[in-house]
């Protein structure tokens, strides 16, 4: 009775195995690969792609896949449709038990590649071989140790670095004030950037302007008449040079040529911050005792000084708006009578 009930249940399981696998088998891959399944949404790198599920999976090819898309989700460092090919082809030649070793394998190699490579030193990061000595100048200037500063900023711009031409322009003030012009000179011409290269030279004749002998300011007057004939016009250095000119000469009481730099500034530079000042030596030359004296005119450049000087802020050392103010009561009541 057993074997009678049983053996139905027999016949029956046999002809299911006979039969299922032929209806849920396919054809095999031409190329003997096995593309495995991944989930409809996978995040690779923060962005989402859709994926269909393979039709060519088998039972194994569904358990093994199931364990590489888990392994993937789970570290994150799936790169691509290729990785994964390629995975599932290591997978097909490895037993049944060695495909998460295999994706393991991947994901260590994507995450050895990730990691930051070192970052190469650029030429910012090098040291720059003019810097220290150019700050030891600049300490013995603060001590008022001219030689060594002067040791120090030659040794600056015997090096190659951003010093080079500040180290420079900081010499070139210092011969100017040693009267040491050819020297500056020299300097000077040594000076690439045009900038620097104008504002050495000013700073070389106003060095030699400042010693205050007249072997030193007709050498100072030599270097400020290059400065506006041989280098291009500068807005701030160009109209500065021809006050300075001015003032050189109203000291030595040459007043036409000093007038002559004066308006120059007064009528090509009327932004500059020097035109309130040029109005002031104007009525200061007008007003000195020469054969071309106008008391009115020195009135009327005194107005105009104290017009443009009105609430602004002056460079320093030429603030006369007090100095004006009284030369014009003076002028316009003389001897205070």
């Amino acid at each position: 009775m057993i074997l009678k009930t049983k053996f139905p249940l027999i016949v029956s399981f046999l002809i299911l195995g006979f039969f299922v696998p032929s209806v849920f088998s396919q054809s095999p891959d031409p190329n003997g690969e096995i593309f495995l399944p991944f989930p409809e949404k996978l995040k690779l790198d923060g962005s989402e792609i859709n994926e269909t599920t393979s039709p060519n999976s088998n039972s194994t090819g569904d358990n093994t896949s199931s364990s590489v898309s888990s392994t993937i989700v789970s570290t994150g460092k799936e790169t691509g449709s290729n990785t994964g090919t390629t995975t599932a082809a290591s997978v097909k030649n490895n037993p049944p038990g060695s495909s998460v070793s295999s994706v393991s394998a991947t994901n260590s190699g994507s995450e050895t590649s990730a990691k930051p490579k070192k970052k190469k030193k650029g030429k910012d990061d090098v040291p720059d071989p003019s810097e220290a000595p150019f700050q030891r100048g600049k300490a013995f200037l603060a001590r008022n140790q001219k030689k060594n500063a002067e040791t120090e900023f030659t040794e600056s711009y015997s090096k190659e670095g951003k010093k080079v031409d500040p180290s420079r322009t900081e010499n070139t003030n210092l011969f100017g004030l040693d009267s040491k012009d050819k020297e500056g000179t020299g300097l000077v011409e040594k000076i690439e950037d045009p900038d620097a290269k104008i504002k050495s030279q000013f700073e070389l004749a106003r060095s030699l302007d400042r010693m205050n002998q007249p072997e030193s300011e007709e050498k100072a007057y030599k270097e400020y008449l290059k400065l506006v004939t041989s280098f291009p016009v500068h807005p701030e250095l160009t109209p500065r040079t021809h006050l300075a000119i001015a003032v050189l000469l109203f000291r030595k009481q040459e007043y036409r040529p000093a007038l002559h730099h004066l308006v120059k500034l007064i009528k090509e530079f009327k932004d500059s911050k020097d035109r309130p000042t040029a109005y002031y030596y104007a009525g200061r030359i007008y007003e000195s005792a020469w054969v071309e004296r106008d008391l009115e005119r020195a009135k009327k450049y005194y107005d105009l000084y104290l017009q443009e000087s009105e609430n602004k802020e002056l460079v320093p050392g030429n603030d006369f708006r007090k100095d004006a103010k009284e030369r014009r009561r003076l002028i316009e009541v003389p001897l205070g009578i």
